[in-house]
């Protein structure tokens, strides 16, 4: 738990970003991010913040790079293609990848790796908690039930109708999908916590893939088998059974993952997916306490565009 004293009074201005997904392969993409990092060091936040899917590889840490000189706290948390790993993959398999590899690399480059640990702001009575977070098929199974009658293999191989989910590829651990999703979870609560018996009255939660089900993309009128895998690859219940413990002391929460900017409502808590794809990219501005948010578009030539 690493506390930030250098914020005077309450009022915290956030950037918060998802998806950069940096290197070569997206070139459009690669210099929209670099966009987005002059505009912040033109117009620093007291907190900066990203939400999963750095860049994988050697590209997590160059991407980092890219904001090593931000004259701010910055803080973030992996996502799944930021721990993908090839069977010779020198740094080990995706659990050493999260556990040691790439909090090194963060840390190396000032940010805080919220999936070690919140991140509090005492002068604010604010922490920010964070976790990649999984998924335990529970948004899609019953879906899955009436739509495959092969739904027990599908979930197993990760099996759209044209290929399979990467994850199934390059995610290698001992955890299967519902095993990790739940310790993931039950850190993110230890880290709640944490925060709160450190003097914070109010969380902010960030996450990669969505905290809850509202900040993925609207279901078809009829369900098909992919829309129903994909729910089942993207979050888990168990989360959204913690933002429901917690009512009233995690007001706002952020992720990525699905490249589909969204706002919805789970109970006491207002949330944001912040968009953003392979060939641009977007910021949400926040500032605390207002709760005020504003976001911002990227692309590789032209200036920023705010879109809400």
């Amino acid at each position: 738990m690493t506390p930030y004293p250098r914020l005077a009074g309450r009022s915290v201005r956030l950037a918060i970003t998802a998806d950069l997904h940096y290197g070569p392969r997206h070139a459009d993409g690669e210099a929209a991010t670099r966009h987005l990092a002059a505009d912040l060091s033109h117009d620093p936040p007291d907190l900066f913040v990203i939400a999963g899917d750095v860049g994988a590889g050697d590209e997590f840490g160059r991407c980092l790079d890219l904001f090593a000189d931000l004259p701010c706290a910055k803080a973030l948390v992996p996502g799944n293609h930021d721990i993908w790993v090839r069977s010779d993959d020198p740094r080990g398999d995706s659990l050493d990848v999260y556990q040691r590899h790439l909090p090194a690399e963060a840390a190396a480059r000032g940010f805080h790796y919220l999936d070690a640990g919140p991140l509090v702001l005492p002068d604010a009575g604010l922490a920010v908690v964070g976790s990649m977070n999984w998924y335990d098929y529970s948004w899609g199974l019953d879906g899955l039930r009436e739509v495959a009658a092969d739904w027990p293999d599908r979930l197993r191989s990760k099996r759209f109708r044209r290929g399979r989910h990467n994850d199934a590829n390059f995610v290698k651990w001992r955890y299967d999908d519902p095993g990790f999703a739940r310790a993931a979870v039950e850190t993110l609560d230890d880290h709640v916590q944490d925060a709160l018996l450190a003097g914070a009255r109010q969380v902010l939660l960030v996450t990669h893939h969505p905290p809850f089900r509202g900040l993925t993309p609207p279901p078809p009128a009829e369900p098909d088998l992919d829309s129903c895998l994909w729910a089942a690859f993207s979050g888990t219940a168990e989360l959204e059974e913690l933002l429901t413990r917690y009512a009233g002391r995690i007001p706002l929460a952020f992720c990525g993952h699905t490249h589909f900017a969204r706002e919805a409502v789970h109970g006491l808590t207002r949330g944001f997916n912040v968009g953003g794809d392979y060939d641009h990219k977007r910021l949400l501005r926040v500032d605390w306490p207002a709760g005020e948010v504003t976001a911002v578009e990227y692309h590789a030539t032209g200036e920023p565009v705010m879109v809400g």
